[in-house]
Order: structure tokens, then sequence, then C-alpha cells
């Protein structure tokens, strides 16, 4: 009998794993019933030792990752942030998963997302929960430590088609945009696929929307003719006026032939002033268009995902009006007087500079996941072309112009409709093909008391080319090259488990991990660069987790830091050296001079959880870093970086600022320290106890509030020149605030985030200058009217429908500049800082 009764039990215990393995909604579960002899539980089933009548029967959920979770986010909460997309989920979600704000490493069900990129494009909807594993799962996916992991966990079954139309504007006018998208969705078990289609503009951002000093010089629609110095141009011309002619406009009839004095006097005083600000544009206008397509279906015992993307933008944005002042000698064809007078025109009546961008890509992406005799492996490859179009017009070619005219060029009209080779301009087009790899192979290579020793090997290789085109206004060749190089780059890492709390061995400890990272990476014309790091996570009680690491690189510029594509555009910045606005010419892209350099960083962080569970959280943290013949963006032009890169900063004879190269730099030395601290509150209002689905659908209120010091931001630009301290008079903050607070439930939320930062000082010149940010505040809502209003049973329009209002900048602050006597300088009025100010966002989606 008691044979039977066992028998029995372990029958109905092989039922409830299997039922459990079938349906993805059970995580855990307890089942009760007749004692099952030590040494014959099935995987799965364990036996109490001290009583043999006690069965618990475990499964692993559906999606699970190799290392715990530190903090999840269900169902319901996923919900409550309303976001459209998953890539809009985590942004909503950064002050939880990583306060640097850097974006994670991405798992879909447990496994490495490896190049799928479309993932991030499937309605937040399709998950069915979100996960941010501890820090030490970087090294174990093959990512160097510090990143975030987060595992995006599916439903199981899930299809959606919607379609989404968006509108925004600035609240005080002068610029708006749109966007319109239609995504299919479909998830039935391992296989899934997602299909998006997406296009957007926004207008051009004009000057004249907002008060802002206009441009200095003089500005006419049509053109005059004047005499050097100004005064009358000639007595004939007044007497055929009848009064004292000083300026007379381009007579029509000159487009086509030579003007006679009489038709001079027809035009004697007319002018044609025109606002210059008409003409320029503060933000291009502009358009992009986009298109994703990504499959996932098993393949025996593997997973295979394929993803195809394209996508096109465009921008197009004005300079001004080109003006131009040439001579025309007295006896000239062109001209009926008996002096010489000066012709200022417009190069093509109100045709402005232009500055145009427009860049197309085209990219494919294949990853295969699997286990190869007990390896997790991941291989994936991808391949990527671009084409890139920049276009920038500088001004009229005035002394080509004035050649023309005093080698009295039978073919020049200086009237009439001027060849476009007389404008400068440059225009740039750049292709680009890279084709890339990476292999992710990680397995439990010994068993020790406190867990498995993990071992992982991740290697990339990449080839990247890049061909360059710069051509003038006529199309005549500047220059050109063809750049191609070869990335090799590998990441060993090992998880070494120390102590398990609770566990053999010795468990007083409470939990141990020690991670140890090598990593190689090698270029071509580049020499072998090396790093290591080490990573020690100790939890000696539930409540708290500490963390410490140190990371030693060489650190290398990448494919795009050295060969990116060449764009120019106008920059609207202040000159300290002049103490005035500029609007200088600013160059960004590919600088193949880069060098590479070394990097050493050391963390600690600490992790508490006074209540034993997710409800809240503290988080301290300490960082310094040390990166000698770094790379670096170009930093904000102040005259001790003019003084220290002088060959990226162009000057016209009269010290105005006329051009800034701003491609990426190696620094000497840049040493950062940093203290961090961080709150986090999550609650579940209402809807029964706990945290579970079956809690109903309780009200979901969530706060994060984060404080960074900056303790040491030190520069040093080149060896010999003194060193660059930022707090001090660099410009930079020492103290930043930010926190999310969000409530809501399905159907209806809302979030409120916003950042501050203390006053920065920096020295330009002899002078010193105050910078004050703002509290900038930014609010979204979003509400399903068919779940809160809708009479149950009944479809009818609002059912599927979502609005969403988002507002960026609420308070419609900006950052004040003042000198340390409180007075504003010249070229810091709100409008020149911060012209767009509030903007506001509405989307309508619709669920079919």
């Amino acid at each position: 009998m008691v044979c039977a009764a066992k028998v029995a039990s372990l029958a109905i215990v092989m039922a409830a794993v299997h039922g459990m393995e079938a349906h993805a909604e059970t995580d855990k579960g307890d089942v009760a019933a007749g004692p099952i002899p030590q040494g014959t539980a099935p995987p799965g089933v364990i036996v109490s030792p001290d009583d043999p009548d006690e069965i618990v029967v475990t499964a692993a959920r559906r999606g699970e990752a190799e290392v715990p979770a530190e903090t999840e986010f269900g169902e319901g909460e996923i919900a409550s942030r309303g976001a459209d997309s998953i890539q809009d989920l985590l942004t909503r979600l950064a002050p939880f998963i990583d306060g640097s704000g850097e974006e994670p490493v991405i798992l879909i069900n447990g496994k490495p997302a490896g190049f799928d990129r479309s993932i991030l494009s499937y309605p937040a909807e399709a998950l069915d929960r979100l996960a941010v594993l501890k820090p030490e799962a970087a090294a174990l996916y093959g990512e160097r430590a510090g990143k975030r992991v987060v595992n995006l966990v599916l439903k199981k079954k899930f299809a959606m088609l919607n379609a989404d139309a968006g509108a925004d504007f600035a609240t005080a006018g002068g610029r708006y945009g749109g966007t319109l998208s239609i995504r299919r969705t479909a998830i039935s078990g391992d296989t899934r696929w997602n299909a998006q289609a997406r296009v957007g503009a926004d207008s051009a951002f004009r000057k004249t929307a907002r008060s802002l000093p206009r441009q200095d010089g003089v500005f006419d629609s049509v053109g005059f003719i004047s005499v050097p110095g100004g005064g009358e141009i000639d007595p004939s011309l007044s007497l055929a006026a009848g009064e004292r002619v000083t300026a007379a406009a381009i007579p029509a009839g000159a487009q086509t032939g030579a003007p006679r004095l009489d038709d001079f006097a027809a035009t004697a005083g007319d002018l044609h002033p025109v606002d210059p600000s008409r003409f320029e544009t503060l933000q291009s206008s502009r358009r992009n268009a986009a298109l994703g397509i990504g499959v996932t279906r098993p393949l025996g015992d593997f997973s295979v995902a394929l993803n195809l993307d394209a996508s096109r933008s465009s921008s197009d944005g004005l300079r001004g009006l080109p003006m131009a002042s040439v001579v025309i000698p007295a006896g000239h064809p062109w001209s009926p007087f008996a002096g010489d007078v000066v012709l200022t025109r417009p190069f093509a009546g109100e045709r402005a500079l232009r500055a145009d961008n427009g860049a197309t890509s085209l990219g494919a992406s294949l990853t295969l996941t699997g286990n190869i005799r007990g390896w997790q492996t991941s291989v994936a490859a991808s391949y990527a072309r671009s084409w890139a179009d920049n276009f920038l017009e500088s001004g009229v070619d005035i002394a080509r112009a004035q050649q023309l005219i005093d080698d009295r060029d039978p073919a020049f009209n200086p009237y009439g409709l001027w060849d476009e080779g007389l404008m400068i301009a440059t225009r740039t087009r750049t292709k680009g093909e890279n084709l890339s790899a990476r292999l992710n192979v990680r397995k439990a290579v010994i068993d020790l008391p406190a867990g498995p020793l993990t071992w992982n090997l991740t290697a990339n290789t990449g080839r990247n080319r890049t061909q360059n085109r710069e051509s003038d206004a006529s199309g005549n060749l500047i220059a050109s090259n063809s750049v191609t190089r070869n990335q090799s780059s590998g990441l060993m890492s090992l998880s070494i488990p120390i102590s398990r709390g609770g566990g053999t061995g010795p468990g007083w400890l409470g939990d141990l991990t020690v991670d140890l990272t090598a990593n190689a990476h090698a270029m071509t014309n580049s020499r072998l660069q090396k790093g290591f790091g080490g990573n020690i996570s100790w939890s000696p009680w539930p409540v708290l987790q500490l963390r410490g690491g140190i990371d030693y690189a060489d650190a290398a510029p990448s494919f795009d830091q050295l060969d990116g594509p060449i764009v120019t555009t106008i920059n609207r910045m202040f000159d300290y050296a002049r103490q005035e606005i500029a609007e200088p010419v600013w160059i960004t892209g590919g600088n193949p001079n880069l060098k590479r350099g070394r990097r050493q960083s050391l963390a600690f962080s600490a992790t508490v959880r006074p209540l034993g569970n997710q409800i809240l959280t503290l988080n301290f943290g300490y960082r310094q870093s040390v990166a000698k013949g770094g790379l670096a963006a170009f930093p904000e032009l102040t005259p001790a970086i003019e003084a220290a890169f002088p060959e990226r900063v162009t000057r016209d004879a009269a010290g105005r600022l006329v051009a800034v190269d701003a491609r990426a730099i190696n620094l000497a030395r840049d040493t950062n320290a940093d203290l961090s601290t961080g709150v986090a509150l999550r609650l579940a209002l209402g809807g029964g106890e706990g945290r579970s689905e079956t809690a109903g659908d309780p009200l979901q209120l969530n706060l994060s509030l984060n404080h960074g010091k900056r303790l040491k931001s030190e520069l040093l630009t080149r060896p010999g020149v003194p060193v660059i301290d930022q707090l001090r008079a660099g410009g930079q903050s020492r103290h930043s605030l930010s926190f999310q607070a969000s409530i809501g439930r399905r159907g209806i939320g809302g979030t409120l985030s916003g950042n501050w930062s203390s006053p920065g000082r920096l020295r330009g010149g002899d002078e010193v200058f105050v910078f004050k940010p703002p509290l900038k505040l930014n609010l979204s809502a979003f509400i399903e009217p068919d779940r809160i209003f809708a009479v149950p049973g009944r479809k009818g329009l609002m059912s599927g429908l979502k609005l969403s209002v988002d507002i960026n900048d609420l308070l419609n602050g900006y950052r004040r500049v003042t000198r340390e006597d409180g007075t504003v300088p010249a070229g810091y009025s709100r409008d020149e800082i911060e012209p767009l100010g509030r903007v506001v966002r509405l989307t309508v989606r619709k669920k079919f």
C-alpha cells in the first residue's frame, strides 16, 4: 500500500511538472502527496530529507535568464507606463535600469539578442515581464563589466495590428511636425515576426519666429547701385531723375541688356530692403522614413532571427541671403555712368544659402542561438550599406565676380542671373559598407560547491569600407579618398561563485561571486590592444548587495569615429574670444588621425533593500576613471580649448569665428571622480496584497530620485599646457538631480520627470561666466477610453484607442548665463539660448 501511494504520488508530481512546462503562465508550484523514496525523484522535484512526506515541485519560468533579476516589472506595471514600444518603455524605465543612461544589453527570452534590434519596435504589450539582471550578468553574456543587462520576456501568444499618428508643436510657435506609422506583430511560442513602416516630418524653425538680433549688413532683394564711400552717383543721373540720386535699383531691363541712364533714373531712390532673418533657420526642416521587418523562428534545436531594415532622412536649412558688392568701373560696357559705381545685389533674388543633408541606409542581420554539446551558442552576422550627401553654401565668390567685371567678359552680365559656379559651396558624398560577425559561447565548465564556474568567450570581427568625394558648386573635384579597415576583438570571462548563502560550503559568507575578464582588440594599421578587469559581487544578507570592480583597457577609435561621413552644418554659439554670437561652419564626422589611448576605472556600489523586496531600493556608488590619450567628443569652444587645438578653429582677418572642426579628439589625460546616490520606491496600491497579477489591477506608483556629485573633473588637452579644472573654470556643474514619478494602471496613467544641475563657472578670456541650468520638467500622460468608459460586451469607435500627450520642458526654462556682476552678456537672451522652448506632442494609436 505504501509503495502504491508513493507511485501515485510520483505520477501526480510528474503530471504537475509536465503541466507547468506546458503552460508559460505557471511560475512555481507546490504539490503534496504521499512520500517519495530518496533518490527516485525526477528533475524539478525535491524531496525534503527531514520529512519524506514533503514534496516540493519547482519549474523555471519561461524565458528566465541564467542570472537572477535584480528588479522586475510585471505586465501590470508595464501597462501602467503607457509606452508605445519596447524602446519607449526602456526609455521610461531608464532611472530604474541604469542611472548613467547607457543603453543596456538586451536578452530576448533569456537569450542574447545579437544584432536583432527589431525587438525594440515591438509594442510594449507584447511583454510578459521585463527583468533587470544583476550587474554580474554582463560578464556572463560576453559584455564588458558594468553594463546592465535587460531580459525581455515575451508573451507566448500575442498578435496586434496598430496605426499611430502623432503631431508636435512648440507652444511659442514657429515649429511643428508629425509622424505616421503602422505596425503588425505576431508571436506564437518561439515563432514571432514584426513589420513596421514609419514616416515623419518637421517644419523649418525660422529665425523670424523669435525675437533675435538681425544679421549685420545690407540686404536687398533686387539690388542697387551707389558710389564708393556714398554720395551722389552721377550729376547726369540726378538731372534725369529731377533730384539728387545716391542709390538706384537695378532696372528690370538690365537682366537682358546693358541699361541706359534713363533706366536708372526711373528707379532712382528705389530700394527693396528685406529682413535677413526670413532667410535663416534655427533648425532645418526634416523628413524621414523607415521600414523594418524581423522574423524569428525555431530551426531544429536552434532559433534563427532575420532582420531587414531601410531608412531615409533629409534636412534642408537656410543660412541667410547671400549678398555681393562689386565695383563697375567707369567706361565699362555695362555702366552708363561717368565714374565708378558699386553694385550691391543678392545672388539670385530671394534665394537663400542652403545647408542640406541626406542619408540613406540599408541593413540586414542574421542571428542564430542554441545549444551545441552543452555550449550555449550565439552566432550573428550583419551587413549594412549607407549613402550620405552633405551640401553647404557659404557665400558668393565675390573675387571671381569682380575679376569677370575687370576682364570685361562679354558673357558676364553683372545685373543678370549669375552662374551657380559663382556660389562658394561644397558637396560631400560618402558611401559606406560594413560587414560584421559575432560569436558568443558559454558553458558551466566546473561544478563548485557554491555553483558552476562559467566560462564565456565572445569574438567579433568586422570590415568597414568608406568612400568620400568632395566637390565644389560646379561639381569639380576637390578631394576624394577610400578607406578600408578590418577590425577583430575578443573577450573572455570567468564567473566564479565563491559562496552561496544557505548552501553547502562557506555559506556564512552569503552570496559571493568573482568575475574576471580579459580582452584584445586589433584594427588595420594599429597595434594589438589589450584589457582586463575584475568584479566582485557580495551579498552578505538578502537586503544588502555590495559590488566592486576595476577595469584597465586600451581604447581604440571605432569605425564611425575614424571614417564616418563628414557633415557640415551651421552652429549658433557664443564666441568667448570676441564676446559675441557667432555662426561658424561646424564640421563633424570621422577623424582618421585619431590614436588609441588607455583607460582605467575603479567603481564601488551598494544596493540596500531594507524591506527585503523590490518596494524600496537605496543605491550608493563611487566611480573614478583616468583616460590617457583617450577619445573624446570636441568640448565646448572656450579660450583654453582653442589655445590647445588652434588648428581646429578658423577665423577671418577681423578675428570673427568662421569654422570649427568639431570631430573627435585625443586628450592627453581626462580624470573624473563621482559619487552617486539614489532611491527607488515601487508600490501597488489597492487590488489586493502583493505584486502578482492575481492581485487584480492595482494602481502602480513608482518614484525615483538620483543625486550625483562630481568630485573631480580635470582635463589635460596636450602635454605642456595647464590642466583645466572643469568644475572651477570649465562650466561643469558639481551637483545634479534627476527624478521620476509615475502613477497609473491599465488604461490610464501619467509620469512627471525632471532634472536639475547646480551652477557652473567658466573662464572665458578675462571674463568669468556663471551658468545656471534650469529645473527642467517633462510630463506625459495617456488614456485608453474603452478601458475606462466602455460598456462591457459592446465595442465602439473608442475600442482599441489610446490617446497620449507629452510635454517637454513644462516650465519653459532655459540655462541662464551671467557675468560675475550679474549682467547678461550679449547673445544670452532667452530666445538666443533656447529658442524652441516648450514642445507638446499629441499621439493617437488605434489597435485593429
